[in-house]
């Protein structure tokens, strides 16, 4: 029986199978990291648009309902009535339904209150919107109010509160009063009083609270509507994370809150009406608005960039934004730009 001589591989062999081996894996492991950047590069672009179209939706539904005097059809300004003793105030001027302060290198025009908007980063506008306080559904009163400095009485259902200091418009569609409810309303009960003190009310958690004046009110009829509001302030600021600039929020009387990381600019224009046709005859920067009882239309650009950088390398990209020239920036990192515009509903209605 013959037996048969048993050979291996030959050195060269195996070099060779090796080399075609690590060619192979090297080949894997391009297309795996490929993969893996571009899905980052594409997480991060998604991310970027998931923000930027939060924070343009955010400032949009303040401004749909800015202006809002609790009545079907806007108020003559000469009708409505601010009766808080700080009613010029930023947080208070219900009179006017949007304002806003344009930035500059080193400054703002007109000037801020450092105390009320801390840190906010200079070269950056700042849109304040006077609204509808969303958690607050609107209420009727339930008898007629003679005038004078007396309570209101109003209807609610059983389980709303209003809080202590909560800015209040009554109206009825001729005439609207801007008061605070010195008193907090109970959840309890399907009647409410709302409380004209002129006593500086103190509100734990808040850095500022409203405060009446003696100022007589008109005759109000039953079922006059009566709506909370609040002033909502949006600027930038840097990220309390540390990580770069982002989209802060003042709301009513409370302390600034983060909203969005990584907004880097925002512009902000205003449509005035000058005719009275309805109609945005100019849009103009805060420092140029001649009117913001006039203003019925709001343009907003944002721009966004990733806390990450990409795979990109630094480059001269420019935006436009509403006629500010942003950038270029010496750094890798993604940017969106969005631009939307808002009518200011309450304004852009006929008040005859």
């Amino acid at each position: 029986m013959k037996h048969r001589n048993q050979h291996g591989f030959s050195v060269v062999e195996l070099m060779v199978s090796m080399t075609i081996s690590l060619l192979l894996l090297a080949g894997v492991l391009s297309v795996l990291y490929t993969s893996r950047v571009t899905y980052d590069e594409n997480a991060r672009v998604s991310r970027l648009q998931e923000y930027a179209r939060a924070s343009v939706e955010l400032m949009l539904r303040d401004l749909r309902s800015a202006g809002n005097p609790g009545c079907a059809r806007p108020i003559r300004p000469e009708r409505f009535r601010n009766s808080l003793a700080n009613g010029n105030a930023l947080r208070y001027n219900f009179a006017l339904p949007v304002q806003g302060f344009e930035g500059s290198d080193g400054s703002f025009s007109p000037a801020i209150d450092a105390t009320i908007l801390p840190n906010a980063t200079d070269g950056n506008d700042i849109l304040v919107v006077r609204t509808l306080k969303s958690d607050l559904p609107p209420f009727r009163t339930s008898a007629a109010f003679g005038g004078g400095t007396g309570s209101i009485t109003i209807e609610k259902t059983v389980g709303t509160e209003i809080p202590q200091a909560t800015p209040l418009i009554i109206s009825d569609c001729e005439y609207a009063n801007v008061f605070d409810n010195a008193l907090a309303v109970a959840a309890a009960g399907t009647t409410g009083t709302l409380v004209r003190s002129t006593a500086v009310p103190l509100v734990p958690g808040t850095v500022q609270v409203p405060q009446n004046t003696a100022t007589a009110f008109p005759v109000y009829r039953q079922g006059s509507m009566v709506t909370a509001v609040e002033t909502v302030v949006y600027y930038i600021r840097d990220s309390a994370t540390g990580r770069g600039p982002a989209l802060w929020r003042l709301v009513g009387n409370f302390p600034p809150q983060e909203l969005i990381e990584g907004v880097e600019h925002l512009e902000v224009q205003y449509g005035e009406d000058t005719n009275g046709d309805l109609l945005v005859d100019e849009y103009r920067n805060a420092d140029d608005v001649v009117s913001w009882n006039n203003v019925i239309a709001v343009t907003i650009a944002v721009l966004l960039r990733s806390p990450d950088e990409g795979m990109d390398a630094a480059g001269d990209q420019t935006w436009d934004m509403l006629g500010t020239e942003v950038g270029p920036f010496d750094d890798k990192r993604p940017r969106i730009m969005f631009t939307t515009t808002a009518t200011v509903r309450n304004r852009a209605t006929d008040m005859t």
